[in-house]
């Protein structure tokens, strides 16, 4: 795995932490709010890390298969 994939992994796993942090918080969860924003806070650094480390890399290409043309019968001699 790259690091750019992974820095968009820590970026998804920062978010869906951040989400559960803000609906926790206002029913007086704090305890588990404030970790989860502290892990989301950790994750998004690392993310940052990652995403800046990996900003010289080329990006990878997909090999595109070309579709196979028929083959006529005519064109063969058959």
């Amino acid at each position: 795995m790259s690091d750019g994939k992974l820095a968009g992994l820590f970026f998804e796993i920062g978010m869906v932490l951040t989400v559960i942090s803000m609906v926790l918080g206002p029913f007086d969860i704090t305890n588990w709010a404030v970790a989860s924003a502290t892990i989301a806070c950790f994750t998004a650094i690392a993310g940052i890390y990652l995403a800046f480390g990996s900003w010289d890399e080329p990006d990878e290409v997909e090999e595109q298969e070309e579709p196979e043309e028929p083959q006529d019968s005519q064109s063969t001699g058959q």
